[in-house]
């Protein structure tokens, strides 16, 4: 794939300009738009360690100190026609957490969708968008319909990766030609992504449910690491292939791979860029009453080689979900594993554990939905150490989730 230097400006105008087109189309078509609001509280307690957010090492959003009621997601998503095959689409949230602007845009892009035309589909997108990976944020604004804190694979996306860039997929619709399958496969180019790779590397893999906005931080203002830069010129990309049968089970493969430079280093924040690469695969088989049961695979490494090093991390996760819909209630367990590697010497940077996840979803109505999640993370770490604590831990959190949506989406 060739360099492009110009990928910068291209993508940030691609990104926040899509805020604004959304907005004026509704003026300039007359169409209706379709949008949502939402406010979703918790009551929780935790022994976790110090949240990622807060600088520390913990596994899951919230810390011994966040006990208590709390602002889980204040969320704003717009969508609006352009036309017949054209739509802008964003989403916005609040964390209430110090990010560096209390408000965030978590995707922003506009997609272009022609009429199938000989059994073929086409889609295009352009802007800030997740990449085809996860088989389990499938609800509105990439949330999980079944546990409020995401797999450790999700949650990693969800904190570090985003395609900022190009999309196209081209989707073979057997079903509507007498096969009881339809295939696709999609591909994109991104930049802005040079910083994924690193909270992996600092903090290893975490359950929570918190996005990372567009050009956000993560962590403390003055220490927290940027995810999405671009300083080396250089764009990355993806491929992956999906199948479908009988909308009943999914198959999923993807190759990602950042394409960033590990010897770049920014001239005037001093960061570096972080090659980081995988391969993710992924299963969900639903039955017609009610069951869903989702695998899924992540395995990959990231690198930097500052001058005289050359620094790697090797990382892999996995997780198992089964869930049961019946009527209004949807109960759900999962099971992570996860680990990072390193070639450090001194084990700098190396983690490994699992986490088990029970759930109870209700939905009193088109607008309220109550959820109670338990969490138990156990893991080890190496940065443990460096603080004088004990490098394994387990940690527990309990949430009750009380959310109110309002909106014709």
């Amino acid at each position: 794939m060739p360099n492009l230097p110009s990928m910068q400006r291209l993508l940030r105008t691609l990104c926040l300009g899509t805020a604004m087109l959304t907005v004026l189309a509704l003026a300039t078509t007359g169409r209706a738009a379709d949008w949502q609001v939402s406010l979703d509280t918790r009551l929780l307690t935790s022994d976790a360690a110090r949240s990622f957010m807060d600088g520390g090492l913990g596994a899951t959003r919230y810390d011994r100190n966040d006990s208590g009621i709390q602002l889980g997601r204040a969320r704003f998503a717009l969508t609006a026609s352009l036309g017949e095959l054209w739509s802008a689409h964003l989403d916005a949230s609040a964390w209430d957490d110090k990010d560096r602007s209390p408000l965030g845009v978590t995707e922003a892009y506009l997609q272009f969708r022609p009429y199938p035309r000989a059994g073929y589909r086409l889609r295009l997108k352009a802007g800030a968008f997740y990449p085809p990976i996860s088989l389990e944020n499938r609800a509105a604004g990439w949330e999980s319909p079944y546990t409020l804190s995401y797999s450790a694979i999700n949650t990693w996306l969800a904190v570090e990766v985003r395609t900022l860039g190009l999309e196209g997929q081209l989707d073979w619709l057997g079903t509507r030609t007498g096969h009881d399958f339809d295939l696709g496969l999609t591909a994109g180019a991104f930049g802005w992504n040079e910083g994924a790779g690193v909270v992996l590397a600092s903090d290893g893999f975490m359950l929570h449910d918190r996005q990372t906005p567009v050009f956000g931080r993560v962590g403390p203002p003055g220490t927290g690491v940027l995810p999405f830069q671009q300083f080396d010129g250089r764009a990355g990309g993806y491929a992956g292939v999906e199948g479908r049968y009988l909308d009943r089970v999914v198959l999923r493969v993807l190759r990602y791979d950042n394409r960033a430079d590990p010897t770049s280093m920014d001239s005037v924040s001093g960061a570096i860029a972080w090659n980081t690469r995988f391969n993710s695969a992924g299963l969900r088989v639903e039955s017609g009453t009610g069951w869903t049961a989702i695998l899924q695979w992540l395995d990959g490494r990231t690198s930097i080689a500052p001058p005289g090093l050359q620094l790697v991390w090797p990382f892999r996760a996995q997780f198992a979900l089964l869930s049961k819909r019946f009527g209004r209630q949807t109960l759900s367990a999962r099971y992570d594993r996860f680990e990072v590697e390193t070639n450090v010497p001194d084990g700098d940077g190396s983690q490994r554990g699992h986490a088990f996840t029970a759930a109870w979803l209700f939905d009193a109505d088109a607008h309220w939905r109550v959820a109670l999640e338990w969490l138990r993370v156990r893991s080890y770490s190496y940065y443990r150490t460096e603080s004088g604590d004990s490098p394994r831990a387990t940690e527990t959190q309990l949430q009750l989730g009380v959310r109110y949506a309002f909106g014709p989406r």
